[in-house]
């Protein structure tokens, strides 16, 4: 996964010019025969669209997955598909169409949409999906760090699970995170304390994505195998939030993360999803996820994972279920704004497309 209606929080730039007339000189100079170089024409700035709607509110975040690519701007197709099964941008990789087609998130103009959106729904945090140092994830950190600071949005970092991921990795991607990215104003940090960060350093937060198995093709590891990384990340001079995706206490007291998380609920496995609330340790985050459904048929999902939207209902339920545990959220993450591939996205779809195939795009 990890590679949803805005409706929950109705929440969502004289130039003074001044000419002087030079006096000639007494003297005539001969002219310049030497021709002054032209200098190359600006690249136009896009036109973002307003920032309405109220401050955006820090204890909600919403995952963010900056993986799409069109041959239009980036010269291939990512994510959307491409070959003989699907050709975007019309076939797309998604049960759903998005309103603004088959787009690259190296627009400034999709991001400037996307942000707008978030800010008048009154979403403070996006928790970027990234792949690695150099990926194609981590080189559309910058843009979207650009844009959503003229929202008032912050960055948080989902960092994945790809081949050859490891404990001492982890320590080393933190590090690079905060070097190349730590200084931007739109860079989230907190000053929130946690079991294994009990000062108010202002933090850097991470999720990581399946802490159970550090490298896709590997075993599972027990809580303890991240002990020493965390130790070392929480004793880096900016220190850190990481946040496991293993809802057992011992992930907190063994592995030393700082809280849990969870990402998506399906109805196939629903029952008391979010009971694990109940044993997140005394001084640890408690963030649970929010999705609006689940539909990733035309990937090869099997169809008894669909968890239908219910015209809205499905995400309501959600949200208070993941507010009624008696245990406060730090924070709540939506799963997601953009995983068109699952289905579980809460940027609007288009209605009524079809793939030019047969097939109508899900409403």
């Amino acid at each position: 996964m990890k590679q949803v209606n805005f409706g929950v929080l109705l929440i969502l730039f004289a130039i003074i010019a001044c000419s002087c007339t030079p006096i000639p000189p007494a003297t005539p100079t001969p002219p310049d025969i030497t021709p002054s170089p032209i200098p190359p024409s600006p690249s136009p700035e896009p036109t973002l669209p307003p920032v309405v709607g109220p401050e955006p509110s820090y204890k909600v975040a919403v995952f963010y997955y900056p993986w799409y690519r069109t041959q239009e701007v980036d010269g291939y197709w990512d994510h959307w598909g491409g070959g003989i099964v699907f050709t975007p941008p019309q076939n797309i990789t998604s049960d759903y169409y998005p309103e603004l087609g088959a787009y690259s998130i190296a627009d400034p103009a999709v991001l400037g949409q996307h942000f707008a959106w978030l800010r008048e729904a009154g979403v403070g945090i996006i928790v970027s999906s990234w792949w690695g140092q150099g990926s194609r994830e981590d080189q559309a950190v910058g843009l979207l760090l650009d844009i959503a600071d003229q929202y008032g949005i912050k960055v948080a970092f989902h960092i994945e699970n790809p081949d050859g991921r490891t404990a001492d990795r982890l320590v080393s991607d933190i590090q690079y995170i905060y070097r190349r990215y730590g200084d931007h104003p739109a860079f989230f940090r907190t000053t929130q304390s946690s079991r294994w960060n009990p000062d108010d350093r202002p933090k850097g937060l991470f999720y990581l994505w399946s802490s159970g198995s550090p490298d896709r093709q590997s075993a599972s590891v027990e809580p303890s195998y991240w002990q020493d990384a965390l130790d070392r990340i929480h004793a880096l001079p900016d220190g850190a939030i990481v946040l496991t995706d293993q809802t057992g206490p011992d992930w907190v007291y063994e592995g030393h993360f700082d809280g849990m998380y969870s990402y998506a609920v399906l109805d196939k496995f629903e029952q008391d999803a979010y009971a694990w609330a109940r044993s997140v340790p005394p001084e640890s985050w408690y963030v649970p996820g929010v999705n609006p459904g689940f539909s990733a048929n035309r990937i090869g999902y099997p169809e008894d994972e669909n968890t239908p939207r219910r015209d809205g209902a499905t995400y309501e339920d959600r949200w208070k279920a993941a507010l009624g545990q008696d245990v406060e959220p730090t924070l709540v993450t939506i799963t997601s704004f953009n995983e068109w591939h699952e289905g579980t996205q809460i940027e609007p779809a288009a209605v009524g497309v079809t793939d030019g195939q047969g097939y109508t795009y899900k409403d």
